[in-house]
């Protein structure tokens, strides 16, 4: 019998040890898998995130805030500037309008109430509002917003967290200057209005050639039309108030907002959300951090318990290796019998713990997850903001109508999704060799002292 069958029946000449030895070793090695698995899992989900949120930086007229503040438009030349810098992917522009009764044929879906008689006049509304909190009565304009990104605004907003849907017709080209719109759904219910339908708005007949709904009164009382039409009809050509600027990556955020201020200069006010988006990933961050020690503690401890176990068996087995060696068995064969022991100790645990820890991997990761997001959620709220514009934004994506970038980008990151990939069974691999590595190591240190007079001797 050779040196390694003889160790790999070694293992269960004690079955009540065998058996002890083989759990423990499951339970670190499953322990392992999982956080190494979550770990996987967190690394991918931090990347997507950093590559789609939080890269976006706003670009506004300085001192404009919607129909509030002040301020010059910038120009389409200057915008189209910006595409050109290093690692921005897109630019979206917009040019929002308001129509009031004078200007377009449609009537406003949305009620005036206390609030609109309240503040109507102070934010530039037209009809009888007298001004800040006056008395008239108030008749809501109609607001329209000229944008070169439609399928942008339509699908998610501007941080893919709105619930904005075509459910009618096409979106118009980003590149499209002709009489078209794309209209919300209360809009297009309060004037019967459908695709194929026609309105006038600065005495030109606009034709709808799609109807939006974004589940939201006010966004669906809106008209989105392309920029370079908005800019003509309403007489503003090449003016825009409002770019949302996406970077391929979050990392790249700040030198993009450096050359884009350098550019712009005063005449624009250029913010971004890459600050936010780093506090949000956090949670994140902190379960990699934990899943990374958990894993590194659970190998060494592993190898450990299984270094103890093989150096009591040879203490236990000193008889045997000093006749073996008495017999002429060289130092290389006995310490084969002993290598190939642990291994089966450690293959045994391994296979065990590597279906207990892919079981486990999920449950596990969405425990960290939660637990690590509601910690950075508690004690104090944080002042909510959106990934779009307020009031047809110079603080926003301006482009169309967005809710709470954020909010969704809080629920992706509790959205982490386990899976096994070939990396992680090879990686797994190496950490059981290293396991079996460790657990030889002293044992094959203290077969290699017995002297085999001395151990005969001393029986």
């Amino acid at each position: 019998m050779n040196a390694v069958t003889r160790g790999v029946k070694n293992t269960f000449r004690n079955s009540i040890r065998t058996v002890g030895i083989i759990a423990i070793l499951t339970v670190a090695i499953a322990l392992s898998i999982s956080m190494l698995v979550a770990r996987d899992a967190v690394n991918t989900k931090i990347s997507s995130v950093r590559a789609t949120t939080g890269n976006t930086i706003s670009v506004s007229p300085a001192g404009f805030f919607g129909f509030s503040g002040g301020g010059t438009a910038l120009t389409t030349a200057e915008i189209d500037k910006i595409s050109s810098i290093a690692h921005v992917t897109s630019v979206r522009s917009a040019f929002t309008q308001r129509l009031t009764s004078t200007d377009t044929s449609l009537t406003a879906p949305t009620p005036s109430g206390t609030l609109g008689n309240q503040f109507g006049g102070g934010f530039g509304g037209g009809g009888g509002g007298g001004g800040f909190g006056g008395g008239g009565t108030f008749t809501p304009p109609v607001r329209v917003v000229g944008t070169n990104s439609p399928g942008t605004a339509l699908v998610g907003g501007a941080n893919g967290g709105g619930t904005e849907k075509l459910t009618a017709g096409t979106a118009f080209a980003a590149n499209s200057s002709a009489d078209v719109a794309v209209i919300g759904t209360n809009l297009a219910s309060t004037n019967s209005l459908q695709v194929g339908s026609s309105f006038t708005a600065w005495g030109k007949t606009i034709t709808v050639v799609g109807i939006y709904s974004a589940q939201s009164t006010f966004a669906d009382s809106e008209v989105l039309m392309p920029l370079a039409t908005v800019q003509t009809l309403s007489g503003n050509p090449h003016s825009v108030d409002s770019a949302t600027v996406y970077v391929d990556s979050v990392d790249n955020v700040s030198a993009v907002q450096t050359q884009i201020k350098a550019q712009l200069g005063t005449a624009a006010d250029v913010t971004n959300v890459q600050q936010q988006a780093e506090e949000q990933l956090a949670p994140l961050n902190s379960v990699k951090t934990i899943t990374t020690y958990t894993l590194i503690g659970t190998v060494i401890g592993a190898g450990i318990i299984l270094l103890l176990s093989m150096l009591m068996i040879v203490r236990e087995r000193r008889r045997e290796i000093g006749v073996l060696k008495a017999l002429g068995a060289p130092n290389a064969s006995v310490i084969r019998q002993f290598i190939a022991e642990a291994t089966t100790f450690t293959v045994l645990g391994s296979l065990f713990g590597f279906i207990a820890g892919i079981l486990l991997a999920n449950p596990i990761t969405t425990t960290l997850v939660n637990n690590s997001s509601n910690a950075a959620t508690t004690g104090g709220g944080r002042f909510g903001f959106g990934g779009g514009s307020f009031g047809g934004g110079g603080g926003g994506g301006g482009g169309g109508f967005h809710f709470g970038g954020f909010r969704s980008f809080g629920n992706a990151l509790t959205s982490v999704h386990t899976s096994v990939g070939w990396s992680t069974l090879a990686f797994a691999f190496v950490i059981a060799l290293l396991v079996a590595v460790i657990g030889s190591s002293v044992a094959v240190a203290t077969i290699a002292r017995v002297r085999p007079a001395e151990v005969l001797r001393s029986e």
